[in-house]
């Protein structure tokens, strides 16, 4: 499974964002953490979001977030319609908001 991070304000809120490609089940995931801003740490997840979204189809995550006024990095889609494309599991890369990326694990 690939998994692709990065940290955006949702109203006053700061968040975490998670997004991804399932290999096995062929499927995309949306994850969304609230952010403690004291301590960088995430406190709590929503994760069962697939009424929002199509799993199928990553566009439709980006959809929902637009709606919800999230501003991402374009490397995410980029990343995360390779991952399908490639069948790419086992990776996840931090995106940054200035369009880097950092990868924490590949394999």
């Amino acid at each position: 499974m690939s998994r692709h991070l990065f940290d955006a304000d949702l109203g006053s809120n700061r968040i975490r964002v998670t997004v991804g490609y399932d290999r096995p089940s062929e499927q995309f995931f949306l994850i969304i953490g609230w952010i403690n801003t004291k301590t960088d740490d995430v406190f709590a997840y929503a994760a069962d979001l697939q009424l929002a979204y199509d799993p199928n189809d990553w566009r439709s995550i980006r959809r929902f977030l637009d709606n919800l006024g999230v501003v991402y990095p374009e490397s995410v889609w980029t990343e995360l319609a390779y991952d399908a494309a490639a069948k790419k599991g086992c990776r996840v890369i931090r995106h940054l908001s200035d369009g880097t990326m950092r990868e924490l694990l590949v394999v």
